[in-house]
């Protein structure tokens, strides 16, 4: 099992960088351009909300992607799971906490890889890169959002 964990500070209210989050339609804004994805359902935000998301990747790859969110405490804790998707595991926790100048937002991803040893060898190889640099990506343009606004 891969974990990685990811802190940024941003110039907000607490309650405004949970919202945003839990706010499925901005997670368009805030994927890597290389990354397509589409919203194909979602509903209200809340304890149990799954979303559908195709995403492709590439430009040669499309999957579908169902969470479900499995943790929901506005405005400090949102974690959701794989229910179906190229993970063989996939959760990701935002835990948010008020520090001086704003909100720190802590992300957690916790995955591994489909396809047994072929999987670790390409989370050694590609994945694990690819999830650090979209994280990363993520947590930059949430912040320059949020404290442009």
């Amino acid at each position: 099992m891969e974990r990685i964990e990811q802190r940024i500070v941003i110039a907000a209210p607490i309650d405004r960088v949970f919202h945003f989050h839990d706010d499925t339609r901005n997670l368009l804004r805030i994927t890597p351009p290389s990354i397509k994805v589409t919203i194909e359902t979602m509903g209200v935000p809340g304890l149990g909300y799954e979303v559908v998301l195709k995403v492709r990747q590439f430009g040669l790859f499309t999957m579908r992607w169902r969470v479900r969110i499995t943790e929901y405490e506005p405005p400090t804790l949102m974690s959701d799971e794989q229910v179906s998707g190229p993970f063989a595991y996939w959760k990701q926790t935002r835990r948010l906490r008020e520090v001086e100048g704003g909100t720190e937002l802590t992300d957690i991803v916790e995955y591994r890889a489909p396809f047994g040893v072929l999987g670790r060898i390409a989370n050694a190889l590609v994945i694990r890169r690819q999830v650090l640099d979209m994280f990363t990506y993520r947590q930059q343009t949430t912040k320059q959002i949020l404290e442009s606004a």
